[in-house]
């Protein structure tokens, strides 16, 4: 009996277990379903457009006078009297007196030589006279001299005349110098002379600058040029000078101005090797409608209009990463890093060229961690139209 109790006793004790197990199995809880979560990130995207594009080319430049030049006096003397307008900003018109110098003592030189004129006048009249007393004198005599016919001394006579008609045109000259003028149109920058003061031949009165136009020194580099598509050295003509468009901050308020490009300069810049070119804004003091003067001395930004390209494949700005990549999203919604060949950069879009094609998807919004072959979850880009 001990024998057989030792053999199923174990075999009891296994069926009893298996009986519990199979019992447990049957009235465990049934587990809770849930939903796969993807872990792809959300991103936003947008297309790769083909559209013609105006390449701009932005700068700054300080404004300055197309000319200025130093008021000088040719004569010596006193100030007498001076314009009301020959003041810092005072306006003048080309020929305009802005300052008399005391004229006395030039109109006096004047009678002076005057008077020698009508001496040297009679000089000449009577040396005309006494060579053809000579002439008719010597009409029969046989090779008569020069100086026998009183030929030397007519010439002589003749020049005197001539020199003292030369110093009546110089004391002339000297006296209409008394009224100090500038030969255009323009503003007074600076006055150094005042009614009273002695001024000595070659003194600087003031400084004036001309208001029919300013220029502005432009710098590019060699891309931006590439982006004009013009030549170094270009002079532009009536038709095809490109556009310039300025702005200011001034008197709390932007303000824009348009001018044209009118030349390139024929060498680059040795230190900074760049290039500059010359803008010029035609009346920039013109105040109709109350137009803020672009004043000469203001600081501006420029956007110059370059080249003009047909159908350019064209992304956002935001899509372009570093090194020139862009995250293309395929049919099968996964990433594609790409290196592209940029053409244009504006802050609002950039034109490449390379491996992408119109109409594909390009990443716009910020991706952590990006890998190659990726998957991702796209959102388009909202229409601006639509809000």
């Amino acid at each position: 009996m001990n024998f057989i109790i030792k053999i199923l006793a174990p075999i009891i004790m296994i069926a009893a277990g298996t009986a519990v197990a199979v019992m447990l199995d049957m009235n465990k809880p049934e587990a809770e379903k849930k939903d796969v979560v993807s872990h792809a990130p959300s991103i936003l995207v947008d297309k790769v457009k083909r559209q013609d594009m105006r390449l701009m080319i932005s700068t700054q430049a300080e404004v300055k006078a197309n000319i200025e030049v130093e008021l000088i006096s040719q004569l010596s003397g006193m100030v007498k009297a001076i314009s009301p307008e020959f003041i810092e900003g005072g306006r003048f018109n080309s020929g305009e007196t802005l300052l008399w110098i005391d004229d006395a003592d030039y109109k006096l030189a004047l009678k002076r030589v005057q008077a020698r004129l009508a001496e040297a006048d009679v000089r000449v009249k009577q040396a005309k006279a006494d060579a053809q007393v000579a002439r008719h004198q010597l009409k029969n005599a046989k090779n008569p001299s020069a100086l026998a016919l009183k030929e030397p001394q007519l010439a002589e006579a003749i020049a005197n005349l001539k020199a003292v008609q030369a110093d009546i045109a110089l004391a002339q000259l000297n006296l209409s110098r008394t009224k100090v003028s500038l030969p255009f149109k323009g503003r007074m920058k600076s006055i150094r002379a005042n009614v009273g003061q002695y001024v000595s031949t070659g003194s600087s009165l003031g400084r004036g600058f001309a208001t029919d136009k300013v220029k502005l020194r432009l710098a590019i580099t060699d891309q931006q040029l590439a982006h004009l598509n013009l030549p170094i050295g270009f002079v532009a003509n009536s038709k095809n000078a490109p556009r310039v468009d300025f702005k200011a901050v001034v008197a709390g308020k932007e303000r824009t101005w348009k001018g044209k490009l009118k030349r390139i300069d024929a060498s680059f810049e040795q230190d900074s090797r760049l290039l500059y070119v010359t803008a010029e804004v035609d009346d920039p003091y013109a105040t109709e409608n109350s137009k803020m003067p672009m004043a000469v001395g203001l600081f501006v930004t420029a956007q110059i209009y370059g080249q003009n390209i047909k159908q350019a494949l064209v992304i956002p700005r935001s899509a372009l990463r570093a090194a020139d990549k862009i995250y293309v999203v395929n049919d099968e919604q996964r990433l594609e890093m790409r290196t592209v060949q940029v053409k244009y950069k504006s802050p609002e879009a950039v034109v490449i060229s390379g491996d992408v094609k119109f109409g594909e998807s390009v990443v716009i919004s910020p991706i952590r961690n990006p890998v190659q072959g990726m998957e991702v979850v796209t959102m388009e880009k909202a229409d601006n139209n639509n809000g």
